[in-house]
């Protein structure tokens, strides 16, 4: 079902480029940057169709050629037994296909030695995150979270070299009103339905703009609101078609360092883990503490 959904998202060669047989994904298969695979991102944007069959792309979106990248959503190991989903809001790419945040399997490495790589780049989202959400953090326990992980964006498509809105907006000649509402279009095509094929325990939604989608496009309320010590930071949560919706604030960027990783602050991401720690009931092969 995974793979079906993960064709008519990135077409189908983009997604046999990254995916083995076994819906492993592949890290050194990304990054591509040629001709060829360029064609094939334009290719799968122009046959986005919402459930109507109306084009997902607006036409004016092409009045200024630009080239194309994708987020391509990515795991380590296959996509089975995926606990935790995230979602950020849309991409900052110089290629034309890459995995979120890098986060794939790499060639010829078993499974904990994939997970220990991530692990050990301290600086890559993939080893705070799993010190955020691992007590007793051994090699096996990072690998068992890092293997429940799964990621992706509202939005997947983006005009490369664009990391902000307004960078979108100027490349395409569009208002910021215009991609907004792409992105909602593109996000309701197919995100509900990816979340429902990986079936994770927990929704994460990291950032502003995959909680405002949430908000005001699906009609999630947030019932408890938990606030980060000594930050203007807080944590949210909520109940959408029976999943567990958790807002947390975005994992990279300036937050990164001003919460995730606070050096000046230690109080804040202590008070993360602490109130994290309340709201997820996990408990398998690993003690959660976040």
């Amino acid at each position: 079902m995974i793979r079906k959904l993960l064709e008519e998202k990135y077409g189908k060669f983009i997604t046999d480029t990254l995916i083995n047989e076994r819906n492993e994904i592949f890290r050194e298969n990304s990054n591509k940057d040629g001709i060829e695979e360029q064609n094939e991102v334009i290719r799968a944007l122009k046959e986005f169709k919402d459930d109507a069959g109306r084009n997902l792309v607006p036409d004016f979106f092409w009045n200024n050629k630009v080239d194309w990248g994708f987020d391509f959503s990515s795991w380590i190991g296959d996509y089975n037994n995926k606990d935790f989903f995230f979602i950020g809001a849309e991409p900052h790419i110089y290629n034309n296909f890459q995995v979120v945040y890098d986060f794939g399997n790499f060639k010829g490495l078993t499974l904990k030695e994939t997970a220990l790589q991530h692990f050990n780049r301290d600086n890559d989202i993939w080893s705070y995150l799993t010190r955020i959400f691992v007590s007793d953090l051994t090699l096996e326990t990072q690998t068992d979270f890092l293997n429940k992980c799964y990621i992706t964006d509202l939005c997947h498509a983006v005009p490369k070299g664009c990391g902000q809105v307004k960078d979108i907006c100027e490349k395409l000649s569009i208002k910021s009103g215009d991609w907004k509402k792409f992105r909602s279009s593109v996000a309701k095509r197919f995100l509900l339905k990816e979340i429902e094929a990986v079936n994770p325990k927990y929704v994460i939604l990291h950032g502003n703009a995959s909680r405002d989608f949430f908000q005001s496009e699906l009609g999630l309320l947030f019932t408890e609101d938990y606030k980060i010590e000594n930050s203007i930071y807080s944590i949210k949560t909520g109940e959408l078609n029976g999943y567990k919706i958790i807002s947390i604030p975005h994992l990279k960027g300036d937050v990164r360092n001003k919460l995730w990783k606070c050096l000046q602050y230690p109080e804040r991401p202590e008070s993360a883990k602490k109130i994290l720690n309340e709201i997820i009931k996990y408990k398998r092969h690993i003690n959660i503490i976040i």
